[in-house]
């Protein structure tokens, strides 16, 4: 199968860095695919905007666990996604499946168009 760089297809076929929404669910590389969406990462830097992710997070510990992922701390991804200068907030996380993976949708709450898209002062309005 080739592979093609998430920068070029955007160039490419989509032909906008910017995505109101994306689901990545793939085994275990959904890590490194958030972790390049904050700070310094290859993303992130590239100026690729994601307004709502769902991503499937995989169990560490599942018998089937890809080797790259076997000693990550699943909480700790989650404090340091945080923690790094970035745009996004988890809205919903609910386990999924026996294993339990973790169902997680994040939201971009810096992006402008992301804040009028999904609405999110809704969020925080206090009346």
């Amino acid at each position: 199968m080739k592979v093609v760089e998430l920068t070029k297809l955007l160039d490419e076929f989509v032909e906008s860095r910017f995505i109101h929404y994306l689901t990545i669910d793939i085994e275990g590389f959904e890590y490194g695919i958030l972790r390049e969406l904050i700070g310094n990462g290859q993303f992130a830097k590239a100026g690729i905007i994601i307004c709502q992710i769902d991503a499937e997070l995989h169990n560490p510990k599942f018998p089937n666990a890809h080797d790259s992922i076997k000693q990550l701390n699943p909480v700790r991804f989650i404090l340091d996604f945080l923690d790094t200068p970035s745009p996004y907030i988890p809205i919903f996380n609910v386990p999924y499946l026996r294993h339990p993976h973790q169902k997680v949708s994040f939201v971009n709450i810096v992006n402008p168009e992301c804040r009028r898209a999904f609405k999110i002062e809704s969020y925080f309005d206090r009346k």
